[in-house]
């Protein structure tokens, strides 16, 4: 099914690529007399190239050899007047399959039904945008913190347990990947509470994000060799469904490489 994410990225796409090829245009014309077009005739084994001013010329004035540029400058003014044409009438079309595709008349349907009966809908299918609203809006049980425990908030005024998580979930704010904080994982071996919890909304399937802050703690560095043991036991494996992020006092955060990290996990995740 083609769902209205997908038109609509490549809308975004296309429209990108009009953008850019009007500024070509717009600086291409500017080196050639107004209204000049290229005209090319087969002479032996390669191409002569005439500049047409006036419509009614049969060739128009010659370009010799070392004016080649010129011709250059024309072929490429007309290929761009006819992309843009072929991208104006893509976008068109695109737009109307955004309109009718089919996740468009999932969403429409259940809107149009009457109050209180949608509410009793379960649909086969929900938009990209309803399904991470939904997920979003999950409720579970919250971990406590103790009275004592310092206080770590995000911009968005979550609160966390260090200023690495802080730094991370900011990050992930500015790209505007949703994310779910400390929420509950069954496991067969028990409920664990991952520091982030990311949606693949290509996949609709959840990804976990662990960041082991204190790794030069002996204790803390056992319990976190422990705690990676026991996702692998439970088939949750780096790179595919849990992310390991580590720290030291000597080696700290680096939070130029988690936004690298996070701008590709921006598209890996769908929301790019």
């Amino acid at each position: 099914m083609i769902r209205k994410s997908d038109i609509e990225n490549e809308m975004e796409f296309i429209e990108e690529n009009i953008q850019r090829a009007k500024k070509e245009l717009e600086i291409l014309r500017k080196k050639v007399p107004e209204g000049a077009k290229l005209h090319s005739t087969r002479h032996r084994n390669s191409f002569q190239y005439f500049m047409r001013t006036n419509s009614s010329d049969t060739n128009g004035e010659y370009i010799k050899v070392k004016d080649r540029k010129r011709a250059v400058i024309l072929a490429q003014i007309e290929y761009y007047e006819k992309l843009l044409e072929g991208l104006d009438s893509a976008l068109s079309t695109l737009n109307q399959i955004r309109i009718n595709c089919a996740d468009s008349v999932f969403e429409s349907t259940l809107n149009n039904m009457p109050l209180g009966t949608g509410e009793l809908i379960e649909p086969p299918y929900i938009s990209d945008e309803n399904y991470i609203f939904r997920w979003r809006n999950t409720e579970f049980t919250h971990m406590d913190f103790s009275t004592d425990y310092p206080e770590y908030y995000t911009r968005q005024n979550l609160r966390v347990r260090s200023k690495s998580e802080v730094i991370i979930a900011d990050i992930l704010d500015e790209a505007k990947i949703p994310f779910l904080y400390e929420k509950p994982l069954r496991l067969k071996t028990g409920t664990v509470h991952p520091d982030f919890t990311l949606l693949n909304i290509k996949t609709r399937k959840e990804l976990y994000w662990e960041h082991l802050g204190m790794m030069d703690d002996t204790d803390y560095r056992n319990s976190a060799y422990l705690k990676l043991r026991n996702y692998e036991a439970n088939g949750v494996y780096p790179y595919e469904s849990v992310i390991w992020t580590f720290e030291t006092g000597r080696y700290p955060l680096n939070t130029k490489e988690i936004r690298k990290m996070v701008k590709n996990l921006k598209t890996t995740l769908g929301y790019e």
